[in-house]
């Protein structure tokens, strides 16, 4: 758990540090959607072994966070997608 933080990627951090070896295929979930993938959250998380990500969409780039996760073997749950309302 890495919350509260201001910062996304230190909440990551955080949250890889005190997972230890256990990160590897564990589940990570945010409130919010990643408004980056690469070289940001979703790609530092793949890379530090994460199996699964949840996450609700609706960032205009949730198609760059299914093409990182699917480089690396990732799991992508979206939990709820935005619709736009007119």
């Amino acid at each position: 758990m890495g919350s509260a933080q201001p910062n996304r990627r230190e909440s990551l951090r955080i949250a890889l540090k005190k997972a230890g070896d256990e990160v590897k295929g564990a589940a990570l979930a945010s409130d919010a959607f990643f408004p980056f993938a690469w070289k940001d959250v979703v790609e530092e998380a793949c890379e530090n072994g994460i199996g699964v990500i949840a996450e609700p969409g609706g960032s205009i780039r949730d198609g760059d966070a299914i093409d990182c996760c699917n480089k690396y073997g990732v799991s992508l749950v979206f939990t709820r997608l935005f619709e736009a309302k007119t």
